[in-house]
């Protein structure tokens, strides 16, 4: 069970490093890792290899002590978990999600989060900017960190305000989540490489 903590001053600021193995074993992982100030340790990842079914969804689960156990569901596009059919829950408690891919204006295309009385807006703007997960009085912002080959992209991340474990692990999981339909520019430069992996994900 997640620890009861709030962030303490202002600003935290946080680095999360890419990781995974060269094992080949179908339940090798990969994602990201780190420590977030007096949360200590978190871990977002999924599974390297995946795992064709026949609903095409895939998942990233992120943990950690001071973090409630976090979920999220959706149908694969572009190598991960998408906000196509997504589900969200952390201690197994379901987020309620909802955004309007066909908006033009950014704020209008956000993701809304709903959970445990709270109301989120998570936005991005675009490819290789911040990503940002808001509530009332309180902001996640992550954005490309270091690149290690083979590996990924690490994150770099900010809290302002007082943040908890439940707004931190929200705004961390997806960031494992293909979000690119929060994009006008994103859905249009995705759509081709969404054709290909499902090509690659439902061949023999």
């Amino acid at each position: 069970m997640a620890v009861a903590r709030k962030i303490r001053g202002r600003v935290v600021r946080f680095e999360l490093m890419a990781y995974g193995n060269d094992d080949k074993a179908r339940d090798a992982k990969e994602g990201l890792r780190g420590e977030v100030g007096t949360f200590g340790q978190v871990r977002v990842e999924h599974t390297k290899t995946y795992r064709r079914v026949g609903d095409g969804m895939d998942t990233v689960r992120l943990s950690g002590p001071a973090f409630p156990l976090t979920v999220f569901r959706g149908r694969r596009r572009n190598g991960q978990p998408s906000l196509s059919k997504a589900e969200l829950t952390l201690d197994g408690d379901p987020a309620e999600l909802r955004f309007n891919a066909r908006a033009l204006r950014k704020q209008s295309r956000a993701l809304r989060v709903d959970y445990g009385g709270r109301e989120y807006v998570y936005s991005s703007d675009g490819m290789g900017k911040p990503n940002s997960l808001v509530r009332d009085g309180v902001r996640v912002a992550l954005r490309l960190g270091e690149f290690v080959p083979s590996l990924g992209v690490g994150r770099i991340g900010e809290v302002v305000g007082p943040g908890d474990a439940v707004d931190l692990a929200i705004a961390i999981v997806l960031e494992e989540v293909d979000t690119d339909l929060l994009t006008v520019t994103g859905t249009a430069l995705s759509s081709p490489f969404a054709l290909l992996h499902h090509l690659s994900d439902t061949a023999e």
